[in-house]
């Protein structure tokens, strides 16, 4: 077995090691970063998570990268608040998108993206 080196070590990102066209608060790697909505759309029969379940919620996508993000409730209020009530007066804004953890069920330090 090789050894890891310095580089790939360096080198090293949440979305490589687990990919999914799906953004998550590890592919955030712990930092803020400014998204540019360019459309949404309700969930459909292809937004499966990796659970294998069924995702509910607005699919978002941005220029600044290819992956998507399934925007739960919480998140959604946020953007009305933010950007305005109906989906499409955000298009073209931008939004700060970070890393935080929620309450989900009995788990009281889930990771997730919350929008301000």
């Amino acid at each position: 077995m090789s050894k890891i080196t310095p580089k790939e070590q360096d080198d090293w990102k949440y979305s490589v090691a687990h990919p999914s066209p799906y953004l998550g608060s590890l592919d955030l790697m712990g930092k803020e970063i400014k998204l540019t909505i360019t459309a949404y759309r309700a969930c459909g029969p292809g937004d499966i998570g990796a659970n294998g379940r069924q995702m509910t919620g607005t699919v978002l996508s941005f220029k600044e990268t290819p992956k998507l993000y399934v925007a739960c409730k919480t998140v959604f209020l946020q953007l009305q608040k933010l950007g305005g009530f109906e989906p499409k007066s955000w298009i073209g804004k931008t939004f700060t998108f970070y890393p935080t953890t929620c309450r989900l069920g009995k788990d009281s330090q889930k990771s997730c993206i919350r929008v301000k």
